[in-house]
């Protein structure tokens, strides 16, 4: 028996996503009615396209200027980095300091997208995750 917390485990359902077609100001408006920093960008079958944050919103959008109309498909994060949902906990925050990106999304193994896990998740588990740990090793001793 594993110790160690998996992806599905921690990652959060179903996953507010968004067509490509969606402007910034749609998906803006989204990502607060949700209360989520990012929103995966799903193809019309919900394949895994891209990832819009509000960071590429103010950066794409408020600072380089272009219209609130501008389509987040035009400023999505393409073919983004995920786990696979039986990934642990630790690869998944491995995978996040190293290439310094605060959301995942989570798929499953068809390659569906099941879930979204953000650095706050991990950061919010982290005093949980020591009890659960002790609690477990100390199930596994005789």
């Amino acid at each position: 028996m594993s110790t160690e917390l998996l992806a599905r485990d921690l990652m959060n359902a179903p996953v507010v996503t968004a067509l490509p077609t969606a402007t910034v100001a749609e998906a803006a408006q989204l990502m607060i009615d949700r209360g989520v920093g990012s929103l995966v960008i799903v193809d019309d079958r919900g394949s895994l396209l891209g990832i819009v944050t509000k960071t590429d919103i103010v950066r794409e959008v408020v600072v380089r200027g272009l219209p609130r109309s501008t389509q987040v498909g035009a400023i999505m994060t393409r073919n983004p980095y995920y786990v696979m949902d039986t990934a642990t906990v630790r690869e998944a925050a491995e995978l996040m300091g190293s290439k310094n990106i605060g959301h995942l999304p989570v798929l499953d193994s068809s390659y569906r997208l099941v879930g979204m896990i953000s650095r706050r998740d991990i950061l919010r588990m982290f005093p949980h995750l020591v009890t659960v740990l002790y609690m477990m090793e100390s199930l596994r001793r005789p």
